[in-house]
């Protein structure tokens, strides 16, 4: 009861996220192009809690988590109200062959809620020659700050 009552005072900002589809991003010369990553919108909410501490915490909790981005990790405040924090897993990854990485880049609005670019780094592989290859995935969302009895 009393750890659930300091973590309840060490919350700084709790948010309801709901991202867009993530994209692919493809680039040719001076051609850039974004294909929709097909995932049912339901499978892309998430809540999101920023807690205080030295490092600050963003905690991530998704019950679908397609990309495996749930889980608690260290954050660091790039602007007022602005976080920036990257996730990780063991995996299994929806772009990666073991381990997977995600950049977060929580930006504070003036109405209280946070716009979201989330980066997971992504590879592809070569079927035939084994090769692999970086590409970029890109998806952005909003997230809508939970009262304080929530």
């Amino acid at each position: 009861m009393i750890s659930l009552i300091l973590m309840a005072s060490a919350a700084q900002a709790s948010f309801d996220c709901q991202l867009e589809a993530p994209k692919a991003i493809g680039f040719d010369g001076e051609k850039v192009t974004a294909s929709t990553i097909g995932l049912p919108p339901a499978t892309l909410a998430f809540a999101l809690t920023i807690s205080d501490g030295n490092p600050k915490q963003a905690t991530i909790t998704w019950a679908e988590d397609p990309m495996k981005m749930a889980g608690t990790f260290p954050a660091i405040e790039t602007a007022p109200n602005s976080y920036a924090f990257s996730s990780f897993s063991g995996g299994p990854c929806m772009f990666t062959e073991k381990a997977c990485l995600t950049q977060f880049n929580l930006v504070g609005a003036r109405d209280g809620s946070a716009f979201l670019v989330v980066t997971p780094v992504a590879l592809t592989r070569d079927q035939k020659s084994g090769g692999r290859e970086p590409f970029a995935v890109l998806a952005r969302g909003v997230c809508q700050r939970r009262s304080a009895g929530k």
